[in-house]
Formats: structure tokens, C-alpha cells, sequence
């Protein structure tokens, strides 16, 4: 038990030293959130699982407080009007909800964040509804940053920013996402 304990954690240390290496496109995404909130912009953000549960929690992050007391930010957390959700996943096709959602909300100029551990294949039927949401945001032309892991997959393509934490691990991928997020957090804490 032991040994898979250190073997996680080191796997995610040596991860995370490779995320330190190079911070470039997570200052770029910070500049660009900066000027999106200052503009008055809605910044949407969306993940499925475990990813949505990080979602949800950097929302919060941003709508309640970080480390310091200030005004609420334009964060908004796709998928969480569960009555719509459901309705629609029980009459429809679940994989088309969240992107009805963004084109109801969502306007040009505003930001989609997409949190994905695989970036999508529309082959293999992986998170699809993921692949569509971003294809929504190109036609409305609200920008598109995607956090990602493994290879990228096909959201890497769609993006207009993006992260691609370099590992094959899921729980490796998410935990440096929420590194990265929070590491957002403390930026626009200090700047607005």
C-alpha cells in the first residue's frame, strides 16, 4: 500500500516539475480572463466528471472568494440547472445539452473553459458533448481555452489556448488541473 502511495504522489511531483518548466500559455490565459472580466465578459466553464466537479470548484473559487474578499466574477458553470439537464437528456440526447446551454448564454467575446483528461475522439465516442460544445463556441466566436491531458485529442485542435498536462494518468491530469486553476486563481486575486 505504501509503495502505490509514494508511486501516485511521485507521479504527480514529476508531472508538475514539467508543468513548471514552461508557464507561458497559463500566463497568456491569465492575461486574457483579466481583460475578459474587466470587459465584462461571461467566462463559461465545463467538464465531464470528475473534470466537472473541478469545474464547479474553480467557479466557486471566482463567484465566492479565493484568499481575498472582493466582488463576485462572471464565472458560470455549465450543466448545473439539473431540471434542464435531465428534461432535456430524457427527451433528447444528453450530448447535446450543454451546447444548447452555451448557445442560449453565450455571446461573441465571451470564454469557454473546457476541462477534458482526454481531449475528445469523435471515433472512439469520447466526450463528445465536449467536441460540440467547442464547435458551438467557434460559430458564436467566444474563445475557446482548453485544459487537457494525455495527447490533447481533438479539442487541442479547436482551441484557441490550451494546456496539455503531459501524462497518460487521469487522476494525475486532474490534480495538476487543479494546480493550474488555482494558480489562476492567485493571479486574478492579485490583479482585480
Amino acid at each position: 500500500m505504501k509503495k502505490q502511495i509514494i508511486q501516485h504522489i511521485d507521479n504527480l511531483v514529476k508531472t508538475l516539475e514539467i508543468t513548471k518548466k514552461d508557464t507561458s500559455i497559463l500566463e497568456k490565459i491569465s492575461n486574457l480572463l483579466i481583460k475578459k472580466i474587466k470587459n465584462k465578459k461571461k467566462i463559461f466553464v465545463y467538464g465531464n466528471g470528475g473534470s466537472y466537479a473541478d469545474s464547479s470548484h474553480f467557479v466557486g473559487e471566482l463567484t465566492a472568494t479565493y484568499k481575498k474578499k472582493r466582488k463576485p466574477l462572471p464565472f458560470i458553470l455549465l450543466g448545473s440547472n439539473m431540471a434542464s439537464v435531465s428534461a432535456w437528456a430524457n427527451d433528447f440526447r444528453n450530448d447535446l445539452y450543454i451546447s444548447r446551454e452555451l448557445s442560449g448564454y453565450g455571446n461573441t467575446g465571451d470564454v469557454l473553459i473546457v476541462l477534458s483528461t482526454s481531449g475528445g475522439n469523435i471515433k472512439k465516442k469520447q466526450s463528445t458533448n465536449l467536441i460540440k460544445l467547442a464547435k458551438v463556441a467557434r460559430q458564436k466566436k467566444i474563445i475557446l481555452i482548453s485544459f487537457l491531458g494525455r495527447n490533447g485529442g481533438a479539442l487541442k485542435k479547436i482551441s484557441n489556448l490550451n494546456y496539455v498536462v503531459k501524462s497518460n494518468y487521469t487522476a494525475t491530469i486532474q490534480e495538476t488541473h487543479k494546480t493550474l486553476l488555482h494558480s489562476i486563481c492567485e493571479i486574478i486575486d492579485k490583479r482585480i
